[in-house]
């Protein structure tokens, strides 16, 4: 990881590579060192993070930093195991079952759930491994954050069917892009790009064309949209995610660094990476580095 992490340093040293939106997110990563970066990240603290703002988020039933003090006699029927500082460490609890849920795109075939049943001891097992793993250390923010077990409720799609993660391309409370994914579109590597205004993004490739059929507007995205400002109105970029619940706009989680900076992301089209990269003005002292 080391040396695959100084290779990439070394191709954007030299400029091979365009300054678009995934180089913006390495600079993030190499250099920017904002504390509220830790808070946002940890997806235990960012909760009052958002109830400060008036921003609902999952109701939480436990904290641990302990794996085996989890009630498991008393769970609810249905609920979530998920670690605080890091991308899908998630285990479902439903049934009186258990199953490693990852991102939730093997679970929209249900067929092949059974696979993922685990035990009480393997649920214990998986969270203290998780307690004690650096999600990463490419992504400084990540280091900081204090690692937990957290036992979330399990949200619901208003008007029922997939629950739908709309994820924010913030700049400073403005969004450039919106992604829309579901367990079924994850299965299928799909995803739905559209504009801050409900409209589809084409993709300048013919490969890469965003063709997918486009989702009715929800009739909370005007409130989406006034969440996303308020939780980016400070930031230089942020992504916001956020669900649209039978209690309403709940936020997801807020992401600092999407994709880590993957050469060109977040779309297959580099003409649109590029252009999103111009809108993300980095903070002045970027200057001096």
């Amino acid at each position: 990881m080391k040396i695959r992490s100084l290779l990439i340093d070394l191709v954007d040293m030299l400029f091979i590579t365009p300054r678009d939106f995934s180089w913006k997110m390495r600079w993030r990563m190499r250099h920017d060192r904002n504390p509220i970066f830790v808070e946002l990240l940890d997806k235990y603290r960012v909760k009052q993070h958002a109830w400060n703002l008036g921003v609902q988020t999952a109701e939480t039933f436990f904290v641990t930093d302990q794996p085996e003090t989890i009630p498991f006699d008393t769970l609810p029927a249905s609920c979530f195991l998920k670690a605080n500082h890091g991308c899908r460490w998630n285990i479902l609890h439903k049934d009186h079952e258990f199953y490693m849920y990852g991102d939730g795109k093997d679970f929209s075939d249900p067929r092949n759930v059974s696979k993922y049943i685990l035990t009480r001891e393997e649920v214990v097992h998986r969270c203290k491994t998780w307690l004690a793993t650096t999600h990463s250390t490419r992504q400084w923010a990540y280091q900081h954050i204090k690692p937990l077990i957290l036992v979330e409720e399990v949200l619901l799609q208003r008007g029922g069917g997939e629950l739908k993660d709309y994820k924010f391309y913030t700049f400073y409370g403005n969004v450039k892009l919106v992604k829309i994914f579901s367990p079924t579109s994850r299965r299928h590597h799909e995803e739905i790009l559209l504009d801050a205004n409900w409209k589809p993004i084409q993709l300048s490739s013919r490969r890469d064309k965003n063709t997918l059929l486009i989702p009715p507007k929800p009739e909370s995205y005007q409130e989406m949209l006034g969440i996303v400002q308020k939780l980016g109105e400070n930031l230089d970029f942020v992504r916001v995610d956020l669900y649209d619940t039978t209690r309403g706009v709940i936020l997801g989680e807020m992401t600092i660094y999407p994709l880590a900076g993957r050469f060109n992301s977040p779309t297959p089209d580099p003409n649109f990476n590029r252009w999103l990269g111009d809108q993300w003005i980095l903070p002045e002292y970027s200057m001096n580095l």
